[in-house]
Order: C-alpha cells, then sequence, then structure tokens
C-alpha cells in the first residue's frame, strides 16, 4: 500500500502553495496522521492507493486493520470501498461518504474494460481517497488546481473533491473511443466481406454491447453521485464551487454511450443481414440447379415411356430440346440475377 499527502499549506501571493510527499504506515499513524495534518493546513487530501493482493484476506491483514484504526474508518465502510457497491453519497454529519466509479480501457481485451471504485471519506478541511489502482495522476491533477488558485482557496474542499471526481470520470472518453473504432473496424469487415472471421465479429460485438451496458449503470450512478451533491444541503459542500461542466461531462458520456449502442444494434443487423443474403444466394444456387435439370428430366421421361401411341421421335432432336430448354433456365435466372 502507498500513501500520498497533497497539503494545501499556505497562500502567497494569491497562489496555493501546494506540499506534495509520500509517507509510510508508521509515518501515517504518528507525526502524519490526517488529525495532526490538518491542524496546520488550509486543507489536505490523503491519497491511499492498495494492492489488490493486500485486500483478499483484509480482515486478517493487521495492516489494513491498522490503518482503518489510523482513518478512524469502520469495517463496514472499507467493505464497501473495495467491494464492487453501486456509487453514492452519504451525509454521516461530522464526514461525508462519497463512492464512486471510473471505468478504464483494458489494455489487451478490445470489447472489455477495467472498473475500479473509489470511496471518498470527507471532513470538514481532510479528504481521504480510498482505491485500488485508480487511473488518476494527482501529480498533474495538482498542477491544474494551481492554475486557478482562487477558486481552490474559496472553493476548499468542495473545489477539491468535484475536480476529483472529474478527473475519475475522464477515463471513460478513451474507452468509449476505444469501442467506436471497434466498431469502425467490424463495419469495414462486414462490408468486405470477411466471412473467416464471422464468430470473432459477433463475439466482439456481443462483448462491446455488454460492456456499454455496464457503462450507462455505471455512468448513471455517477451522475446520481452529483445531483445529489448539488441539490442537497450539505454543511461541507459549497454549492458555487461545483463546475457545472462535471453533469455535463457525465451527460455527454452517457449520449456517447446511447449512440454506441445503436451503432452496434445497427453493426449485428448487418451482420446477420449480410449472412442471410450468403444463406439466399446459396438457396438460389441450389434452385438454380433444380430448375435447369427439370425439363431435361421431364423430357427424357416422356420420351423414355413403351407407349404404342407415342410418335418415332429422333434421339438428337430428344437432346437438342434438352440443351435448349436448359438454356432458356439459365437466361431467365441470369436475366433476374438469381445466379
Amino acid at each position: 500500500m502507498k500513501f500520498a499527502y497533497y497539503i494545501l499549506k499556505d497562500i502567497a501571493q494569491d497562489r496555493p502553495k501546494i506540499e506534495q510527499f509520500e509517507v509510510s504506515l508508521e509515518d501515517l499513524g504518528e507525526k502524519f496522521s490526517p488529525d495532526v495534518i490538518k491542524k496546520s493546513c488550509k486543507c489536505c487530501f490523503l491519497d491511499v492507493n492498495l494492492d489488490p493482493q493486500e485486500i483478499l484476506d483484509y480482515d486478517q491483514n493487521q495492516e489494513i486493520l491498522d490503518l482503518l484504526t489510523i482513518l478512524d474508518v469502520s469495517l463496514d465502510t472499507f467493505e464497501e470501498i473495495i467491494e464492487d457497491s453501486r456509487p453514492r453519497l452519504d451525509d454521516y454529519g461530522d464526514y461525508m461518504f462519497i463512492l464512486f466509479k471510473s471505468i478504464e480501457k483494458h489494455p489487451t481485451d478490445i470489447e472489455g474494460k477495467f472498473e475500479h471504485q473509489c470511496g471518498l471519506i470527507v471532513y470538514e478541511n481532510v479528504v481521504i481517497s480510498i482505491h485500488t489502482g485508480i487511473p488518476v495522476e494527482l501529480n498533474r491533477l495538482f498542477r491544474l488546481y494551481s492554475r486557478n488558485p482562487q477558486m481552490l482557496i474559496q472553493g476548499g474542499i468542495t473545489y477539491l473533491i468535484t475536480r476529483y471526481i472529474d478527473t475519475l470520470i475522464d477515463p471513460t472518453y478513451v474507452v468509449l473511443d476505444g469501442w467506436r473504432k471497434v466498431s469502425d473496424d467490424i463495419e469495414w469487415k462486414i462490408v468486405t466481406d470477411q466471412t473467416l472471421e464471422k464468430k470473432i465479429i459477433l463475439n466482439t460485438l456481443i462483448g462491446v454491447r455488454e460492456s456499454l451496458f455496464d457503462t450507462v449503470k455505471i455512468l448513471q450512478a455517477n451522475r446520481e453521485v452529483v445531483n445529489r451533491m448539488k441539490s442537497v444541503k450539505f454543511p461541507l459542500i459549497k454549492d458555487d464551487f461545483i463546475p457545472p461542466e462535471l453533469d455535463d461531462h457525465i451527460k455527454h458520456l452517457l449520449d456517447e454511450s446511447d449512440i454506441l449502442r445503436s451503432v452496434i444494434s445497427d453493426l449485428m443487423n448487418m451482420y446477420f443481414n449480410a449472412e442471410s443474403s450468403k444463406l439466399n444466394k446459396i438457396l438460389a444456387r441450389f434452385t438454380f440447379a433444380t430448375a435447369i435439370l427439370l425439363l431435361p428430366n421431364l423430357i427424357a421421361g416422356i420420351f423414355g415411356m413403351n407407349n404404342k401411341y407415342f410418335p418415332d421421335f429422333s434421339f438428337w432432336w430428344a437432346i437438342v430440346i434438352m440443351i435448349a430448354s436448359m438454356g432458356v433456365v439459365w437466361f431467365i435466372f441470369k436475366k433476374t440475377r438469381l445466379i
């Protein structure tokens, strides 16, 4: 596990002075505990990045239990953070608990994705972020704070957590862009009739569609958190410093997801129509073969009868009539483009 502090110590010439450093679990329990740090700063952000292996048996991991004691976090709250839970916002009076999800592009599986869950515990001037492998560059995030110092100075915790949440949303754009490129590639393969990859194409479309459904659910739940933050009066939240573009970003992602879902549905229809067209062509060839042999068989059957009233007929004339009938059938099929 890794611990990183980002502390707004002071303001010099209208610019925030942010200190950044990493600490160990031992230091976190002594001179760098949140209770000590918050007394000597404007606001601070503690990032707790856990290794996935460390949380497998968290209730028996002494380091995890010590961490929860230091941060004054209950075991039930920690369970909600590390397990797959729906994003939400709860107010407990002296602190606020925010559960948020981030989506990251899968490095190898083109229709897959990684889901990261982050728990934010917000006090008056302290924010504690607990997660495993969140794709957020905190150094870059805090450099962005320096570009708009007045918002950070005046907005404090509100501006800090809303910008952090906005940063958690950003990787979703990359995920959707990757799926859009996959859909373009599949469309080209369907149009160019690459039949050797038809099973791969169908499996990929189904995988992307399922991932899109999950993504929409996550975005809708994340949006509920943002809307609750804006609509309900919380003592720790200043409404004026919630960026309006935060909800706009999620709405834009939901709109993009809906468009992409429509594209995937259209591609699946194209795929099945292409497969149906191939089947129709095969059936047309069988029909042509049956039709072209039907008249010769009929003529052969008639002239092969032993009937005393049937007139004498030259063998070669029968052959000519058979070939002519086959030619007529071929011409009709060719004219109607059935072959």
